[in-house]
């Protein structure tokens, strides 16, 4: 079983005069980042599994030097059992396209050797094993981690509280040794940079059965199973995502790889835009936003992307890939436009005023509507 834990980031520094003496290396989203370390992450790496055609996903920072918690835990995700189960950490990395969209991404996995005992256990006495995602979400979520922020800061807070803690340490790293005094980051982070609330990814393989998810909803029916579901953690909002395989725990196949970062990338990409929008109601932001063009970029190099050579599967990948272009829901014009009428008075603002926390509390369906139509025509190449 697979999770990654999810901190969408928006970065709107951009709009800023002086950038709020943002730092013009490591250079993110271009093909090389012309730097080797980020200040108070960790080193810069190359992807090992391609992360062509997805825009900020062909290098990231390690942030082993950021956050730290044991390298075992325990989660007790069996149904009806008192069983532990060791989860143990896999990565711990930052994103970003270079210009106003990323994430944090913290991935653990359970112990191969404990599942396969238990599949044993469980067939030599003839009865079924259930694991329980929403259980694993929850005990994940609720652990204890300690952030040390480069300002010398040591914050020991449960994961999902880490979001400002994560939103300082990325100003203090993106920010010029000579301007931080000069910028506070508190008063910049309030108003160009966010770090949202955490949602997670769920994988199980075919040797972690999951339980039944009460209040579900389906992101995607084909040769796995891929729904939206809420951990009660986090109040009533959809923040996991399970994906169910009939593969190994230990194999992620190329569908289910290109279907978990299309709907990382449109969440994260979802968050920044509902953070402009936010900030530009509240008079905090003014300017062009980069957001069409970001889009535009990532809908761009999905269009272009290139197969192997004498790859017939991974051509017909790519072909399906540049479905999305053309049956995506998420339109470049359409954002532009929404964003410009926000300078503008509304009517609607007046007689109306929880119009905006009704969008908010509606942004979950729109992201999950875009996310499903995205990987649907991506994995069935628009048939």
């Amino acid at each position: 079983m697979f999770i990654s834990i999810v901190f969408p980031v928006a970065d709107f520094r951009s709009l800023h005069p002086q950038l709020a003496g943002r730092l013009w290396k490591p250079r993110w989203g271009e093909h090389d980042p012309q730097a080797h370390f980020a200040r108070g992450f960790g080193s810069i790496q190359t992807r090992t599994k391609s992360g062509v055609g997805f825009v900020g996903e062909n290098y990231y920072a390690d942030c082993e030097n950021l956050v730290r918690y044991p390298a075992q835990t325990f989660v007790s995700p069996l149904v009806d059992k008192k069983r532990p189960i060791l989860s143990y950490p896999i990565y711990r990395r930052f994103y970003f396209d270079g210009q106003m969209s990323g994430r944090f991404e913290f991935g653990f996995r359970l112990n191969e050797a404990s599942i396969d005992e238990i599949a044993m256990m469980a067939n030599v006495k003839k009865t079924e094993v259930h694991y329980d995602p929403i259980v694993v979400v929850k005990e994940l979520l609720s652990k204890a981690v300690d952030v040390h922020v480069p300002d010398t800061r040591r914050l020991h807070l449960d994961f999902k509280k880490i979001s400002n803690a994560l939103r300082d340490s990325y100003l203090l790293s993106s920010t010029k040794n000579d301007s931080l005094n000069k910028y506070d980051i508190e008063s910049v982070g309030s108003n160009y940079v966010d770090v949202g609330r955490p949602f997670v990814f769920l994988r199980s393989g075919k040797e972690t059965p999951t339980l039944t998810v009460r209040d579900k909803r389906s992101l995607l029916s084909e040769d796995f199973e891929m729904f939206g579901a809420r951990s009660g953690v986090q109040g009533r909002r959809i923040d996991t995502v399970i994906l169910q395989s009939p593969s190994s725990t230990k194999h992620e196949t190329d569908k289910e790889r290109l279907a978990r970062l299309t709907y990382t990338q449109l969440r994260a990409l979802s968050s920044a835009h509902s953070f402009y929008v936010q900030q530009v109601d509240r008079k905090k932001l003014t300017g062009a936003s980069p957001l069409e063009p970001a889009i535009a970029s990532m809908l761009e190099r999905l269009q272009n992307l290139a197969p192997l050579d004498d790859d017939t599967y991974d051509a017909s990948i790519c072909k399906a890939m540049s479905e999305i272009v053309k049956n995506s829901d998420i339109d470049p014009s359409r954002l532009a436009e929404e964003i410009k009428n926000r300078f503008r008075p509304r009517w609607y603002r007046k007689l109306v005023p929880g119009f905006l926390q009704f969008l908010d509390k509606k942004a979950d369906v729109a992201i999950e509507a875009a996310a499903s139509t995205a990987t649907k025509h991506a994995l069935t190449g628009g048939l």
